[in-house]
């Protein structure tokens, strides 16, 4: 039986968080723990599936029992002016994101992948085969449109919207796309393989009465409807083939919750949506560079710089043994730019060794840093530094 570590063990736990006193926190301290938690909720989140707003957070409630720290971010973009610079449905994705609990990093993420995508009606007039494809349906009142995509050969991205006149769902703060038999995520295909390793956000409303959405394709580490690694062989292909296939969409309440814990439906809407649309693999940009940098048994080999990204693959010892002696193999990893802050992670694969080693690729929101830092720490009550590797982008 595989053991537990700390953050599911907490998940098992029912806190009552006003039995505890409450200490301020300096601002530094604030901002560690909110880059602590925010990367290790994105590397959680790229784990598995998840389709609900804030279903992700709920892995890593372990870590918010741990930390409790209430954080506040500033505005990083206008989102008029991002309405201007990109595409409508990023400009709404960036304006749905102010005075959210993390509107700075859904901002960074969305600016960027903004200015790297391309518009859906771009990429299917570079295609010969233009007559197979689907970027908007409409089915039982609700249309449904792809907007724009993004692929680097390492992870695959898409926006899409809804637009409905549906009473029901357009009462609703988000919508949900569900299967009639209950399964949380649609059905995703790409080169007609069907994946698992696919995150689905909700449709959050915007102010224009559209809901807008943007998804996520794992291209590092594909795994097939029965969550069997699989070769989707992209480093081979120009154009990879999505088809997204919907049978059901529920609308939600984002401020009130069912006796179950289940946030409130306001209606949902059955029908069958199918849309199929080409993706370049744009690996024009993509930069590879070696470090071969080592620190206490942990190396840092080599990196790749993508359009939006940037791929660190790393050499991780088995921590379980001396002088680490971590009993669950599991510390916290990550990178930081030179003002310390943690860069956003994207995506992940980890090829575990026989002997208990591994080796990992780490996919962050990259903006052009140069000096950046690999960390490597323990998940004690008082964490302990075990690497902090120093490398330049060039």
């Amino acid at each position: 039986m595989m053991k537990k570590n700390i953050y599911q063990l907490l998940n098992e736990v029912e806190t009552d968080f006003r039995e505890y006193e409450q200490t301020e926190l300096s601002s530094r301290e604030k901002d560690y723990h909110k880059q602590k938690f925010l990367m290790e909720v994105r590397r959680m989140g790229n784990k598995k599936n998840k389709n609900k707003k804030g279903r992700v957070w709920k892995a890593a409630a372990g870590m918010a029992a741990a930390c409790a720290v209430a954080v506040g971010v500033t505005s990083l973009a206008n989102p008029v002016l991002a309405k201007e610079i990109f595409s409508n449905v990023f400009g709404n994705l960036v304006e749905n994101a102010q005075g959210e609990k993390y509107e700075k990093e859904d901002t960074e993420m969305y600016t960027k992948l903004g200015k790297s995508a391309t518009a859906i009606q771009d990429e299917v007039s570079k295609q010969q085969e233009q007559g197979s494809y689907v970027t908007t349906m409409e089915n039982n009142g609700v249309t449904v449109s792809v907007s724009d995509v993004y692929c680097d050969g390492y992870v695959l991205y898409y926006t899409a919207s809804i637009k409905t006149d549906n009473e029901g769902l357009n009462k609703a703060d988000g919508i949900i796309v569900e299967t009639k038999e209950g399964q949380r995520n649609p059905s995703i295909f790409v080169d007609g393989a069907q994946l698992s390793g696919y995150s689905s956000k909700a449709f959050d409303k915007s102010k224009d009465g559209s809901f807008v959405t943007i998804n996520q394709i794992d291209l590092i580490n594909p795994t097939d409807a029965q969550e069997k690694a699989i070769d989707l062989k992209v480093g081979e292909k120009d154009t990879l083939v999505v088809d997204w296939d919907v049978k059901q969409f529920v609308g939600y309440l984002w401020d009130q919750w069912e006796e179950s814990g289940e946030y409130v439906s306001t209606g949902k809407v059955e029908g069958d949506w199918h849309l199929r649309f080409p993706v370049t693999v744009d690996k024009s940009n993509n930069e590879s560079f070696d470090i071969n940098k080592e620190e206490n048994g942990i190396t840092v080999k080599s990196a790749v710089k993508t359009k939006a990204g940037l791929v660190v693959e790393v050499e991780l010892p088995d921590f379980t043994k001396a002088p680490y002696n971590d009993p669950y193999n599991d510390p916290y990893v990550g990178i930081k730019d030179s003002q310390g802050n943690w860069l956003q992670w994207m995506n992940q694969r980890t090829d575990m060794h026989e002997d208990g080693t591994s080796t990992m690729q780490i996919m962050v929101l990259y903006d052009g840093e140069q000096d950046l830092t690999f960390e490597v720490t323990t998940k004690d009550e008082e964490p302990v530094t075990l690497a902090n590797i120093g490398f330049q982008v060039p």
